[in-house]
């Protein structure tokens, strides 16, 4: 499945439409709900208040992921229709909303509404006929910026682009509301749904719990962390080294870029790429376990490689996300299970692939801990201020129903355009055809991040080739 910035999406124009969730009432008619707000998400409308305040901005922040879903047939009004209002019921996620109150001294606190099932519909706005792909595109990013505000509901948005014989299923949400693996989860979700409708039959899904109850659960417990905690030893050990700071990249040119685009902030660039088709990832991760090492250790080894090369710097200092999923009851559910693991590879001496992949595992392994507890409270309980600057993420999405599909053409995974001058994203997926590159880096201070990305995939290539 591809990983798109959405206005690199190969959408065929037709005709758009806009689903919007609304509430008979609204939140008047909706129920306190005594549920805690997870710290990623009370962080995430922490930066959205302090954005919104800076800028007088009342849209989105550009911070929302969604999903493409083609299909091959004729749009039918009422199956659209039946499975979106099925699927907000299927997710209590999608039926609430945490508000975000702050007093004279900048406390932070919340309170979060919930609606019952059956009380969201979706009411269909016809937006216009479109015959060029990048018009589409653009009001569509903009729709989808300005309707997943976080600060309001809903913050998602559905859209259908319909054509004589076949249509495309837009579904887009502030990352407060979903994940990757969410969206991998939704692709064969909403595909599932409309053909149930379409063929008038119960939808074969499995149940799934609700993220409300993942969210309670995790904020209380980690309210109750010390320093002693195990995570915050983790993160302190890392700051630490690096004088009680995140590090920035050393890839980046120095200083901040040019003017804001709108007030948004410096925009970045992305870039999207096949790394390996399925048999050169096969042979891939058989070099891995030759050297003692597991796939994912061997991708960071050769990104710490690379990194050397192109930066000179001793460490390959990175956050990597790692999903929270940890009962089986969250498996299927909407929502934002990610924690954050800092990792530090030496490659002073510049080590071979298969050392730094050896030296990678190991790290993976003895910063796993930094995950379980949420950034936020993190950052509170050792005095770390900002946001990471590098994050490498992985995730294998060959076990998710319709994956092969996917991979074929038949659902993208989107992301909204970004402004930021000193992030440096890069997302690695293993899918049924091969391992597959996403990457998003600043503009004007790209530095030496193309040619590192040009390395790592290059030296990806070359080891697979040689195993």
């Amino acid at each position: 499945m591809d990983f798109l910035q959405i206005l690199d999406a190969p959408i065929q124009p037709g005709g758009l439409v806009e689903w919007i969730p609304a509430v008979p009432g609204g939140l008047g008619s909706w129920s306190r709900d005594v549920r805690e707000t997870s710290h990623n998400h009370e962080e995430h409308l922490r930066s959205a208040f302090e954005y919104r305040a800076l800028t007088h901005r009342e849209g989105g922040r550009e911070s929302w992921l969604g999903l493409a879903i083609e299909f091959d047939e004729p749009m039918s009004v009422p199956s659209v229709r039946s499975a979106l209002v099925a699927y907000i019921n299927r997710h209590e996620v999608l039926r609430t909303h945490v508000v975000l109150k702050a007093d004279r001294d900048a406390r932070y606190r919340t309170e979060r509404y919930t609606t019952e099932p059956d009380t969201v519909r979706v009411k269909m706005a016809r937006i216009g006929w479109y015959t060029e792909t990048p018009l589409l595109l653009e009001q569509i990013a903009g729709s989808f910026d300005r309707a997943t505000a976080p600060l309001h509901w809903p913050a998602y948005r559905f859209a259908t682009v319909a054509r004589p014989d076949s249509f495309t299923l837009f579904f887009a949400a502030d990352h407060s509301l979903v994940d990757g693996y969410s969206l991998v989860n939704a692709h064969h979700e909403l595909s599932e749904l409309y053909r149930a409708a379409r063929e008038g039959r119960p939808p074969a899904l499995e149940p799934t719990g609700s993220y409300l109850d993942f969210s309670d659960a995790q904020r209380r417990a980690a309210d109750v962390a010390d320093p002693e905690h195990r995570a915050v030893r983790t993160w302190a050990e890392f700051v630490a080294r690096f004088g009680g700071r995140l590090p920035p990249n050393p890839l980046l040119t120095p200083g901040r870029a040019g003017p804001a685009e709108e007030g948004t902030g410096p925009v970045q660039l992305a870039r999207t790429r096949l790394l390996l088709d399925d048999a050169g990832a096969t042979r891939f991760e058989a070099f891995c376990a030759a050297s003692g090492a597991s796939p994912v250790g061997g991708i960071l080894g050769a990104m710490a490689v690379a990194f050397r090369e192109t930066s000179g710097a001793d460490d390959f200092a990175v956050i990597m996300p790692r999903h929270t999923r940890t009962d089986r009851s969250w498996l299927h559910s909407l929502g934002w299970f990610v924690g954050l693991a800092p990792l530090v590879i030496d490659v002073s001496d510049d080590p071979t692939p298969a050392e730094a992949s050896r030296r990678s595992t190991a790290e993976l392994s003895a910063s796993r801990h930094g995950s379980e507890l949420p950034f936020l409270r993190v950052a509170d309980l050792i005095g770390v201020t900002g946001s990471p600057h590098t994050v490498v993420s992985y995730m294998d999405t060959r076990g998710a129903p319709r994956a092969q599909a996917a991979d074929d053409g038949a659902a993208r995974v989107l992301r909204s355009h970004s402004y930021a001058d000193d992030e440096v994203y890069v997302w690695v997926n293993r899918t049924p055809g091969g391992l597959r590159m996403h990457a998003r880096y600043p503009a004007e201070t790209a530095g030496d991040v193309p040619v590192f990305l040009d390395r790592f995939a290059d030296l990806l290539a070359r080891t697979a080739e040689a195993g």
